[in-house]
């Protein structure tokens, strides 16, 4: 397998980035100096501008020169195929069928016809998933799909959608939203839709809905509220849940991951091994966000705040208070 090629190196992208640039305006010596300098590393101007510029035996002969002003010798741009490695990427992921949710299906046909004689990495079946729940969304299901394009739609154009959803308890709600992002939970193997609901065609509260319990969702002409991002980042909650989290059991890649949903920063801290990080979340998130902590165990240690971490203390001491009484009870 070939990992490395002089056509991938950043030498050779600097100077297509160059003969581009050249074909649609001329540049001069200082306008390719100054990109070079761009694009390279420190020491790339001394090795790279003067072959570049030349157009004798020392010269790369690429540009030719007229009037103080250079343009490509070539009318064929460069261009830079993919790697072997980079195509049996591209076959792996679109094995995945949450990737057809974002690619329109004439694109995946071509994509397909294209990778024919490419491997793929490994097989989907050759993966077994951990910490994720068996019930995830069926995105092979057309229904499923046809929902998923509507909002993914809607958000590109920032159009209101009437959506009708029906509840885990069987509750239906029908009513208009600002749809602002989809959202993927690797534990649970389901999109989200992230929503503004309107009332009144004002943005109001905040919604996450599962996309596999939404029944119907129509585009409406209505274009979602102007500030729509800063709308819904100002009904985050103002203090993050801190925790201190050590590697035991893999501990840094495991939380990492199953977080990776929410926003948030972390740091490393040498002395002791270990690693602080601040989750930012909204209220309806506090729940799951709760369960997740949980399931890590004695792998994190949350430090604040008190509104969070009240709770996560009660249910560790309601759960080792029911462990006791099972081993009472079967002594």
């Amino acid at each position: 397998m070939e990992l490395f090629s002089e056509i991938h190196s950043r030498y050779f992208f600097i100077i297509s980035e160059v003969l581009k640039r050249a074909a649609l305006a001329p540049l001069s010596a200082d306008d390719i100096a100054a990109l070079v300098a761009q694009l390279g590393f420190a020491e790339t101007p001394l090795s790279l501008t003067l072959p570049l510029l030349g157009s004798d035996a020392s010269g790369y002969c690429l540009l030719k020169e007229a009037d103080g002003l250079y343009s490509p010798v070539s009318l064929n741009l460069p261009s830079q195929p993919l790697t072997t490695l980079q195509q049996r990427w591209l076959k792996t992921i679109l094995a995945d069928p949450r990737c057809a949710l974002f690619l329109p299906a004439p694109l995946q046909q071509q994509l397909h016809d294209s990778l024919s004689e490419v491997a793929p990495l490994y097989d989907e079946e050759q993966v077994l998933a951990l910490d994720r729940a068996s019930d995830g969304d069926d995105y092979a299901s057309p229904d499923y799909r046809s929902r998923f394009a509507v909002l993914l739609q809607a958000i590109q154009a920032k159009r209101v959608v009437l959506i009708t959803y029906e509840s885990g308890k069987g509750n239906r709600l029908s009513a208009y939203f600002a749809p602002y992002k989809l959202e993927y939970s690797q534990r649970d193997d389901k999109f989200r839709l992230i929503a503004l609901r309107m009332r009144q065609q004002k943005a109001r509260s905040l919604y996450k809905l599962n996309l596999s319990r939404i029944t119907s969702v129509t585009e409406t002409d209505w274009s979602a509220p102007p500030g729509l991002a800063s709308a819904v980042q100002a009904l985050r909650l103002p203090e993050p849940v801190e925790i201190e989290i050590s590697n035991e059991r893999n501990g840094f890649e495991r939380i990492f991951t199953q977080l990776s949903s929410f926003e948030r920063t972390s740091e490393f801290d040498e002395e002791t091994q270990t690693c602080r990080m601040k989750i930012y979340y909204y209220e309806v998130d506090e729940m799951e966000l709760l369960i997740t902590l949980l399931s890590f165990g004695p792998v994190i240690r949350v430090l604040g705040p008190e509104r969070f971490k009240t709770p996560f203390v009660e249910r560790i001491a309601k759960q080792r208070q029911l462990l006791c009484q099972t081993n009472a009870g079967g002594s």
